[in-house]
């Protein structure tokens, strides 16, 4: 309910006001002292009672009651002055105010009021509808402030059941249903909304006007929100209320507006992201809302911020070419993104990545902004840190000696060092983007092809040819020997390759002249070898066989009765066929004598047959049927191979059996020596020290052949030799 006190004197009003709150602490209390505020309210026709003074500013209260009971009727007026008399309140009365007091009395004025509201015989009571009289014009004007497209009216009957008088035609539409007059429960309201209507309608009947938003069902089964205003008319003949008219805006778009946003809000709120938005430049860009991810990030409260410029976070830092970067986005009502050197509440240090963008309403008219920054000082330490770093694997790489290649998935150049350009004799530019073969010969092309592609295909990366000595060709089209070592590594999903290469003309000219030195060093030792058996044969062999032809003739010249000379001397003659024995041995280790009068395969041949006697080993050996033309030196190369090869098979393979097999084939004589002993690991043949295996594989280079060892461990051993029986034009060829 609202009450108008009319009175131009405001310490008055409050007396007046502070005499009702006791009794009518739920009623509204409208002050007017003017007649525009008169005017204004009178106009929206929604009060309830009115109290005024006689004599006020611009009127009286006669002529005002005059007024009002010509517009409104039905609603009960009294007077409350201070200078009125007798001859006033006899007029007033007469005219149909419903009661006249002195200020002096102001606290008979709740029970006067009472009365008013309740007495109908004190007032003109309003007509009704069935005597066919419109009704007052306070319901009419009611009617027309809140009229809109969905408006109501609803009658009151004396049970307090409410029914439907009137609908407009467009809620009529909206609820698919018919409105004839006085049909009851036209709306139905959404099950969980019942108890927001009853209390509703209880506020209503109570007399209070009353908005409420709740669900209905339309016809189609559709639900709908809807915001309620009503305002209950009462029949001043018994104080109760008899109609209810109402308007009714249907909110369900905009709940779903509000859903959404109430959505976006909670995801902003949850975002990881700190999230900020800000006016234009006309508030310096001001901060009107920052999520939580936001205060965590700066350490600032919410009501440290709003209202600052985002510059808050540079503190004294504002000499960075990034934030005249976004101002020329805001100036130019752009995006932007960059990262800025900003600053907590605490002062510490932090990275921020900054992105803005403007915010536009349905005009395309930009009305804010929001930023969106996270805390990327973690990867900004790192890119720093990989930053320095490439420098120094930048350095390392340019004075490093061997060249260093990056190759991609299809054998192309992404990248190389300067060695790599000193090597081969190109420039960078001349070798990106071009393929890995234009670096090696014709010859080696295929195979790192083939390499690529079984690695891709999810092959072996160690594949045969990679990490070995081969040829590499320079841009001038001469070839060089090099190391070749090329690794797979994976980055950011793609599959790359590094070679790594390393020039060895200069170690392979040494070793070609340490080769040579060795072998000629070995010849000079075989000379020497057979110098001294020969000497050994001539000097001392001649010096035994004398010595025992002596023995022989002194053992015919004694006597028969000097038996124990006669022992003596045959004692003697066994020493001097010992040493001749031993001699002969010695002769056999320094140079086989029968290589020189017989031959390689004859040398061979009498070999095993002392192998056998002296190991207990057996051992076959397969000849070919026609003689063998070689020369001195290649038959003692080959002869000092075998020889090795079964000294090795004797102290190591713990064999049991041994085959040498000889054969010849397009002027390259070839053998095999096989055991069943214990084999080698690679890392056993390798193993420093191993001066037998060196020594084969020097022998065999320097006449052009090749020797080669097939060890498995527990399945024993296979020499293969290949020498050639003629010269070659280049001793100790490489290995390829």
């Amino acid at each position: 309910m609202k009450f108008l006190i009319i009175d131009d004197d405001a310490a008055e009003r409050s007396r007046t006001i502070q005499a009702l709150c006791g009794k009518f602490a739920d009623v509204d209390m409208i002050e007017i002292g003017s007649p525009d505020v008169f005017n204004s309210i009178i106009a929206q026709a929604d009060f309830d009672l009115v109290i005024t003074e006689f004599r006020l500013g611009w009127t009286d209260g006669l002529s005002l009651f005059k007024e009002l009971h010509k517009r409104y009727a039905c609603i009960p007026v009294i007077m409350l002055t201070a200078s009125g008399n007798e001859t006033v309140a006899v007029t007033a009365i007469k005219n149909g105010m419903d009661d006249y007091l002195t200020k002096s009395n102001r606290h008979l004025l709740a029970d006067a009021i009472e009365q008013s509201l309740l007495n109908p015989d004190k007032r003109s009571p309003c007509k009704d509808e069935d005597n066919n009289i419109l009704l007052c014009e306070k319901w009419d004007l009611a009617i027309s402030r809140l009229t809109s497209d969905f408006a109501y009216s609803m009658r009151i009957l004396p049970d307090n059941k409410p029914v439907f008088e009137w609908l407009t035609e467009p809620l009529k539409r909206m609820l698919n249903k018919p409105a004839e007059p006085h049909h009851a429960g036209l709306l139905a309201i959404h099950p969980d909304d019942a108890e927001i209507v009853e209390h509703r309608f209880e506020q209503l009947l109570a007399g209070f006007e009353n908005t409420a938003e709740y669900r209905i069902i339309t016809g189609d089964e559709h639900c709908r929100y809807f915001s309620d205003h009503a305002l209950p008319i009462r029949d001043w003949a018994n104080g109760k209320v008899i109609r209810i008219y109402g308007a009714i805006q249907d909110i369900t778009e905009q709940r779903k507006i509000e859903d959404t946003l109430r959505l976006m809000q909670r995801a902003i709120d949850s975002s990881s992201n700190g999230i900020v938005i800000t006016g234009l430049v006309d508030t310096d860009y001001a901060i009107i809302y920052a999520n939580d991810a936001f205060l965590r990030l700066t350490g600032y409260a919410l009501d440290e911020l709003l209202g600052h410029n985002c510059r808050i976070l540079q503190n004294n830092d504002r000499n960075q070419p990034e934030i005249e970067q976004l101002r020329t986005a805001l100036t130019e009502n752009c995006d932007s993104h960059t990262v800025l050197r900003n600053y907590r509440k605490d002062g510490s240090l932090f990275w921020n990545e900054v992105f803005i963008s403007p915010i536009r309403d349905k005009q395309n008219k930009i009305t804010h902004y929001v930023g969106v920054q996270n805390d990327v000082t973690y990867r900004c330490e790192m890119q720093a840190l990989l930053s320095k770093n490439e420098v120094k694997l930048r350095a390392i790489l340019n004075n490093v000696f061997d060249g260093i290649i990056i190759i991609d998935e299809h054998g192309l150049i992404e990248c190389l060092n300067p060695s790599t350009e000193t090597i081969f004799g190109y420039r960078e530019e001349e070798l990106i983007g071009r393929s890995i073969n234009c670096l090696v010969p014709e010859s080696n092309r295929s195979r790192y092809h083939s390499y690529l592609s079984h690695y891709l295909a999810g092959g072996n990366t160690k594949a045969s040819g990679i990490g070995r000595e081969i040829d590499g060709l320079r841009k001038d089209g001469t070839t060089f020997p090099m190391d070749l070592n090329i690794s797979a590594v994976n980055v950011d999903d793609r599959h790359l390759f590094i070679g790594t290469v390393h020039d060895v003309s200069k170690h392979k000219q040494n070793e070609d002249a340490l080769r040579e030195l060795s072998s000629h060093q070995e010849l000079i030792r075989e000379e020497e070898r057979t110098r001294i058996a020969r000497e050994i044969h001539d000097e001392l062999g001649s010096f035994l066989t004398a010595l025992k032809m002596d023995l022989s003739w002194l053992a015919k010249q004694l006597p028969t009765a000097l038996s124990t000379c006669r022992e003596k001397t045959q004692v003697m003659t066994q020493h001097v066929d010992d040493a001749i024995q031993t001699v002969r041995k010695i002769m056999t280790d320094l140079r086989p004598s029968i290589l020189d009068h017989l031959g390689l395969l004859a040398a061979i041949d009498w070999h095993i047959e002392e192998f056998r006697e002296q190991t207990g080993i057996e051992c076959t050996l397969t000849l070919p049927e026609d003689p063998v033309e070689i020369d001195e030196k290649r038959s003692t190369a080959v002869f000092r191979i075998m020889q090795e090869a079964l000294t090795n098979i004797v102290l190591h393979a713990i064999a049991t059996w041994a085959s040498i097999d000889i054969s010849v084939s397009d002027g390259v004589l070839l053998m095999r020596i096989a055991d069943n002993g214990c084999g080698m690991t690679p890392a056993q043949m390798n193993k420093s020290g191993r001066y037998g295996i060196q020594g084969m594989h020097e022998r065999a280079r320097y006449f052009g052949g090749e020797l080669t060892l097939d060890c498995r461990p527990g399945q024993g051993t296979l020499l293969s030799l290949r020498m050639p029986l003629q010269s070659s034009n280049r001793a100790g060829a490489c290995d390829d």
